[in-house]
């Protein structure tokens, strides 16, 4: 069985673009990915303050895998009209394919800190999860990743950055969030700039729903009957 696994990323865009890249973002491009198999669900982040990462998205997948089937493969490779004329407005993008190490706590929170981090020893998912704020921590170690990214606008200041691991914490409201990450960026990561750590996060979407069939809705045609 393959270890579970997620999918970390980081963009901003031109400007101009930002209120039809949520309608994008929501209504074609996460179910779409979530249809894929391996896939099972997604969420959209949104930082309105953050200098070159407005944006988080989080895919959970079965285990890194997903990003090697056929049906993944064709949504890289044959975007939506839609899709293809989004990809050249990104800017700044970071993809992060992580095998999840270790989880602790449980449930969604209205906000998320996510922290890059070069060296994940010594890091306690348990003991961070039952902070003071939050629900639940969970760390992943980056993964190989093939991807085409530089079809995805310009590359700047996420290309660059350099990590190991990503750390993950659920927190019931931004102010937690936002204690949670000054936190585990004195202790694990410090002198680090926190713009170049990572971010405090406001959940914006969650895919699939409570709706039974959501997932099949956004299967394209021609891809095998699910397993």
């Amino acid at each position: 069985m393959s270890e579970p696994a997620f999918l970390a990323l980081w963009n901003d865009l031109a400007p101009g673009r930002e209120a039809e890249y949520e309608e994008w973002h929501a209504r074609e491009h996460v179910p779409e990915r979530v249809a894929a198999p391996g896939f099972r669900a997604g969420r959209r982040y949104r930082d309105p303050a953050h200098p070159t990462h407005r944006w988080f998205t989080l895919y959970e997948m079965d285990g890194l895998d997903a990003l090697a089937t056929p049906e993944y493969r064709d949504l890289l490779a044959n975007p939506t009209p839609w899709s293809a004329s989004m990809r050249p407005d990104f800017r700044h993008f970071l993809r992060a394919p992580c095998r999840e190490v270790a989880r602790a706590g449980s449930g969604m929170g209205a906000a998320l800190a996510v922290l890059r981090l070069r060296d994940a020893a010594g890091i306690d998912v348990t003991a961070l999860a039952a902070s003071p704020g939050l629900i639940g921590a969970r760390l992943g170690l980056r993964a190989p990743d093939d991807a085409p990214a530089h079809r995805l606008g310009t590359g700047g200041a996420g290309a660059t950055l350099d990590f190991t691991a990503v750390l993950l914490l659920e927190a019931q409201d931004r102010d937690s969030a936002a204690r949670a990450f000054a936190s585990a960026a004195a202790r694990f990561a410090p002198g680090a700039a926190p713009a170049d750590l990572g971010g405090v996060h406001d959940l914006l979407f969650v895919f699939p729903g409570a709706a039974p069939g959501e997932r099949a809705a956004h299967r394209r045609p021609h891809w095998n009957p699910p397993a």
